[in-house]
C-alpha cells in the first residue's frame, strides 16, 4: 500500500505542520503587544474607543484589550478544529503507522516458584570481627 519512506515523509510532514501551529500560536500575543509597544501614538490617536474621554488615560489598551480578546477566541476555535481533525485522522493512520502485536497474557509461573527449596540454611551469616 505505502511504503516506508512514504510514511516517514508523512508523518514528518505532519511533525512540522504541528509545530509551526504551535509557534505561531506562542508567538502571536509577542507580535501583538510589540505592535502595540510600537504603534501607541498611533494606535491611541486613531484606533482607541476612547480617544474623546482623555480623562481615561486609556492610550489605545481598550483596542489591545479588543484584539486579545479576537485572538483568544481564534486560538480556541482553532485548539478545537486541530483536536477535531487529529480524533478523525488518528485512528485512520494509527493501523498504518503502527504495527499492532497481540501480547499472550495468560498466567505464567516462573520456574524457581515451581519447586520447593532443596537445603535450608542453617547458620545466619556473621561479618569477620576486628580486633
Amino acid at each position: 500500500m505505502f511504503s516506508f519512506a512514504a510514511m516517514s515523509i508523512f508523518r514528518r510532514l505532519i511533525a512540522l505542520f504541528l509545530l509551526f501551529g504551535i509557534l505561531t500560536n506562542c508567538f502571536n500575543y509577542w507580535v501583538l503587544s510589540s505592535s502595540y509597544a510600537f504603534n501607541k501614538a498611533y494606535i491611541s490617536s486613531v484606533l482607541c474607543s476612547n480617544k474623546d474621554k482623555p480623562e481615561l488615560h486609556c492610550e489605545g489598551k481598550c483596542f489591545m484589550d479588543i484584539k486579545l480578546k479576537e485572538l483568544e477566541q481564534k486560538n480556541k476555535q482553532d485548539q478545537e478544529n486541530l483536536k477535531r481533525m487529529i480524533e478523525t485522522v488518528a485512528p485512520v493512520t494509527a493501523s498504518l503507522l503502527i504495527p499492532v502485536y497481540e501480547i499472550d497474557l495468560s498466567p505464567v509461573s516462573t520456574f524457581y516458584l515451581q519447586q520447593k527449596p532443596i537445603n535450608t540454611a542453617i547458620a545466619i551469616f556473621h561479618p569477620p570481627k576486628q580486633a
